[in-house]
């Protein structure tokens, strides 16, 4: 069954005003080639905040002249088709792809989740955080915190030491082994 990790960067505080998109996919055990695009948030969500910029990096002329969320949209759609969508934390990356969705008049797609986090905290609850970057650390996963691409390889990573470290390769029976749920958008 195919995974997919997910990552979002945002403008501001709107979860519609996704400026970057990370995927990362494993099919049958093989990581395949990912997709990563910066995005210009629609007009209503573009104003950068210092905040947003001081954890990604990213600012408003770097997205000048990059595609809108509808035409990413199209090329990210593929990726999540048949598959189970993780994302560290993914209560906030399921909100801004439904938020994006919503504001450019998308449907919203109908896909399985689960978060790495939930995952994380049931296989180690022993340490002291599970932040994505902790979790990497511990793992001794590379991470460019905070892009978007790395950051939905580092989340991908997190399953794929999980199957290894239980030995179930199906991500639903590992997913009901380690009590992590599967949620629905």
């Amino acid at each position: 069954m195919k995974i997919t990790a997910i990552d979002f960067e945002t403008a501001n505080g709107s979860p519609a005003s996704i400026c970057a998109v990370g995927i990362s996919v494993m099919d049958e055990g093989s990581i395949e080639e990912g997709y990563y695009s910066l995005i210009r948030p629609e007009k209503n969500v573009s104003r950068f905040s210092k905040f947003n910029i001081g954890i990604h990096g990213i600012y408003p002329e770097d997205v000048k002249n990059a595609p809108d969320f509808r035409t990413v949209y199209r090329d990210m759609e593929p990726f999540l088709r048949d598959a189970v969508v993780c994302a560290h934390n993914a209560s906030f990356d399921m909100g801004c792809l439904k938020a994006a969705c919503l504001n450019c008049g998308i449907p919203v797609p109908s896909l399985r989740y689960f978060d790495t986090v939930e995952l994380s905290r049931n296989v180690f609850p022993y340490l002291k955080h599970h932040r994505l970057n902790d979790m990497c650390d511990y793992l001794r996963v590379e991470l460019d915190h905070h892009n978007a691409m790395s950051d939905s390889m580092g989340c991908l990573m997190i399953a794929a030491h999980v199957m290894n470290l239980t030995g179930i390769y199906d991500i639903e029976e590992m997913l009901e082994a380690c009590n992590t749920r599967i949620r629905s958008l």
